[in-house]
């Protein structure tokens, strides 16, 4: 997973490229990090102790054999992106992050998300006040540990609070669907993260 990460970056960063060579548009970059607990208790995922049977997603309530044992899935998701503010508040957006469960950052269950979407932010592209509210969906792509691909989507709203003309606060729920698509590609198969970080323009 590690060698997909920066050709996934720039992947994504394509669009950004040709967006910021075009001198005639009036682009507005925004730069963003975060890290965010991950909430997930609508599905369980039974890790296989002795039976292939215990692979994939059980809805509560849902008995799975007897030789399986079922976790509540959570954890942690970090990353960083890049938002373009365009005109009229709309703008485009393409991120790159991880998802684990717990906070060891070793890789076990875990994935990799990469993210193209559309961004709006309700007081327009220029505003320079304090609280800077937005929303932003669109189409991920996630990647395992095996080489496995998978497609999803996304859906998320948060503010930005600058403290400073550059610097932000930023705190956002992003919800990430569909990740589970096949037996064995993750422990998560979705999942809201409350992200916490900074955002620079």
């Amino acid at each position: 997973m590690k060698k997909l990460v920066p050709e996934l970056v720039l992947a994504l960063s394509f669009p950004v490229s040709v967006l910021a060579q075009n001198s005639n548009s009036s682009v507005h970059p925004e730069f963003y990090a975060f890290t965010a607990p991950i909430v997930s208790n609508t599905q369980y995922y039974f890790s296989p102790n002795a039976s292939p049977a215990c692979f994939g997603v059980f809805q509560p309530g849902q008995q799975p054999p007897a030789n399986c044992n079922r976790t509540a899935v959570s954890g942690n998701n970090t990353g960083f992106g890049l938002d373009l503010l365009l005109r009229h508040g709309l703008g485009v957006e393409t991120e790159v992050a991880y998802a684990g469960p717990g906070w060891s950052f070793n890789g076990n269950g875990a994935v990799g998300v990469g993210s193209v979407d559309a961004s709006y932010h309700f007081l327009g592209a220029k505003s320079r006040k304090r609280l800077d509210p937005f929303a932003a969906g669109g189409y991920s792509l996630y990647f395992g540990q095996r080489t496995t691909f998978g497609s999803g989507y996304n859906l998320g709203a948060g503010t930005n609070f600058w403290v400073l003309k550059h610097v932000a606060l930023r705190s956002e729920i992003r919800f990430q669907g569909g990740i589970n698509t096949f037996d064995g590609f993750s422990q998560l198969t979705h999942y809201v993260a409350f992200r916490f970080g900074i955002a620079l323009r």
